[in-house]
């Protein structure tokens, strides 16, 4: 006679261990989307580095980004700043 399945066997403690790796990755990966698309910036808006095209991880880096006005040689621009040291990414004048 056989001993019935184990719930926390083997193969299901791994496929579990496994599925918890991915999400974590997975629920990060989503709500930096979310927070990148929230800041509300046009896709050539957020090419940071002024390469001439907008990556994803330009895109991804908008989630960090904010703008303010400033004036650069008596002429209203855009400036670009990581909330997280205030360090200026780049300025836009038009």
């Amino acid at each position: 006679m056989s001993s019935p399945a184990s719930p926390f066997g083997r193969r299901r403690l791994v496929v579990t261990s496994l599925i918890a790796l991915l999400i974590v990755p997975a629920f990060f990966l989503s709500a930096r989307v979310f927070s990148a698309w929230r800041a509300g910036y046009d896709w050539a808006e957020m090419d940071w580095d002024s390469k001439g095209h907008t990556t994803l991880l330009d895109f991804l880096k908008a989630a960090e980004i904010a703008k303010r006005p400033a004036l650069v040689n008596d002429r209203a621009c855009v400036e670009y700043f990581r909330h997280q040291d205030g360090a200026i990414v780049k300025t836009a004048c038009p």
